[in-house]
């Protein structure tokens, strides 16, 4: 995989924190690593008289293109699916602008939190009778793709059958709202607009999250428990040692369970609760997850080395593949790292013309 980036404007996350050793810097973002090891990186500055003539050369060698630009920008560009189609016929490419390429939206622009209000998200998340909150993250950021993965996989068994490529035109706000589909169908079905329910939930008792006892000197350890049968409240009692909870109102159980889980270490709560076969998790904090056994177990963080953030753990595949294991090649690329690489071997630039750009600013 290449990105195509520019220092003229960099890519966000490069300017995004967390950095290592708390030094900002486009080559030390934990956040952009993260999400980028084992990537290529070129830099390119499309304003450059051969900018687009550059990026349509990388182009006569890719399978996929993936933009989530306004339509306008790729317009602007001449770098629509129809133009890089004249380089390479068989292309699949993908565009996931905020609104889709099409309609009375489709040039408005956003980022993660933006989408997630847009999409209804937002609606649901608060307290009931207070302002929308949000998520806390961009929530859609890590929604959206799962559905963009789908849409390229059949993209690309129809080419390996037919020959074709072929144009995604894929709104993420279409994705997005399939995290509010009860939410719409409850309107569309009955008429009636879903509210906020806070931490709670419509059917489920309790479900919530809740303090437990101090960890040392930490006094911010809590725990998740969600009931969902009358089998799991009674096991939840007997834990407890509380019987009575089991004929207890929502409101006076919840108070109840929020007091005991107070004097218990949430960690032996969850080992207690899961034994039990309620569901139930401990909060986990970042010191937490590195530590985590579970992870630990299915090798989830690899270790790789970057060139300025040094020896540092990366989050893994989340899925395993029995006869093709994914792996993680090499930490997430510095800007332009790959440049000769991409442009001589792949492209088949000459030393000469290589210079040539670099020198005129084409790789700035």
């Amino acid at each position: 995989m290449i990105r195509i980036e520019s220092s003229v404007r960099p890519e966000p996350l490069r300017r995004a924190p967390p950095f290592a050793n708390d030094e900002p810097g486009l080559d030390n973002s934990g956040y952009y690593a993260d999400f980028n090891s084992s990537k290529q990186c070129v830099s390119l500055n499309l304003q450059h008289p051969d900018g687009v003539a550059i990026a349509k050369r990388i182009v006569e060698h890719c399978d996929i293109v993936t933009e989530s630009f306004t339509p306008k920008a790729m317009r602007a560009w001449g770098m629509t699916y129809e133009d890089l189609c004249e380089v390479r016929p068989d292309l699949i490419m993908i565009s996931m602008p905020m609104y889709g390429l099409t309609g009375p939206w489709s040039m408005w622009q956003g980022y993660g939190h933006v989408l997630q209000a847009a999409a209804g998200i937002s609606h649901l998340t608060a307290y009931p009778g207070e302002e929308p909150i949000g998520t806390g993250v961009a929530y859609t950021d890590f929604l959206v793709p799962h559905f963009a993965a789908s849409a390229l996989l059949a993209a690309l068994d129809h080419r390996q059958r037919t020959g074709e490529g072929q144009n995604i035109d894929f709104g993420q706000m279409e994705a997005a709202i399939h995290a509010t589909e009860t939410m719409v169908l409850d309107y569309t079905v009955n008429g009636r607009e879903q509210q906020p329910l806070g931490a709670g939930h419509p059917d489920y008792r309790p479900y919530g999250t809740y303090q437990c006892a101090a960890r040392g000197d930490d006094d911010d350890r809590w725990i998740a428990i969600t009931v969902t049968s009358e089998a799991e409240l009674a096991s939840l009692a007997d834990v407890a040692g509380q019987p009575s909870w089991t004929s207890l109102e929502a409101d006076a159980l919840d108070s109840e369970l929020a007091s005991w889980t107070r004097t218990q270490q949430a960690e032996e709560l969850m080992q207690q609760l899961q034994s039990a076969g309620v569901p139930a998790g401990v909060v986990q904090t970042p010191e937490d997850l590195r530590n985590d056994p579970q992870l630990a177990h299915r090798g989830h963080f690899w270790m790789l080395d970057h060139p300025t953030m040094g020896h540092r753990a990366y989050d893994g595949p989340s899925f395993r593949l029995s006869e093709t294991p994914a792996e993680l090649t090499k930490a997430a690329p510095l800007l332009g790292e790959d440049n000769e690489y991409v442009y001589k071997d792949i492209v088949g630039m000459s030393d000469d013309e290589y210079v040539e750009l670099l020198v005129s600013g084409a790789f700035d």
